[in-house]
């Protein structure tokens, strides 16, 4: 079994272009103005968008997350590296200690897609799971019809293990399908 089983809140990854770590209290404005400007997109994927009604709301939502790091749930933004732009979430989840595995869950603003900097960031959080935490499994979970969040694992070479139909209300409130991808080592 690993011996540290989450990173420490202070824990950044630096990649080609991106650098991800905890959100603080003084990102709120940023994370408000990145949601508040991707709202539209981002809510059919995401149940969370309404808790960032404001820019006092973020720093509330920051703060949640920075306390749930204890709990095994790790909150990452994803900033652009030379400019220091939030462009997105990454998170990762201890699902079951004695494997060791985890979840790995992501957004991007809609500007932000279609650069590759979710596969980016995620790939790096990949490597950091299987090489400093010791994981032996990583699943990354979507919606059955979010085609892109779909292809970020189909390109880091997560498999498909299966679909939970209905699964979950979606933001319209209809039931929607999960995918499950899995990679193990």
């Amino acid at each position: 079994m690993a011996v540290n089983l989450l990173p420490p809140p202070d824990h950044r990854l630096t990649t080609a272009r991106l650098i991800l770590r905890a959100y603080q209290p003084a990102d709120a404005a940023a994370l408000y103005a990145t949601v508040e400007a991707s709202r539209a997109h981002i809510a059919r994927w995401l149940p969370w968008t309404p808790q960032h009604a404001s820019v006092e709301d973020s720093r509330a939502v920051i703060q949640r997350l920075i306390a749930q790091w204890e709990q095994g749930v790790c909150t990452y933004g994803v900033f652009a590296r030379e400019s220091g732009e939030l462009l997105g979430g990454l998170g990762l989840q201890l699902r079951e200690a004695d494997v060791p595995s985890y979840e790995i869950g992501y957004w991007l603003a809609a500007p932000a897609e279609g650069h590759g900097y979710i596969t980016e960031a995620t790939a790096a959080m990949v490597e950091y799971v299987f090489g400093k935490l010791d994981a032996r499994r990583i699943e990354i979970r979507c919606n059955a019809l979010n085609t892109r969040s779909a292809a970020v694992a189909q390109r880091l070479g997560f498999t498909q293990e299966g679909l939970l139909r209905h699964h979950l209300r979606a933001h319209d409130g209809s039931l929607r399908d999960t995918l499950i991808f899995a990679r193990v080592q």
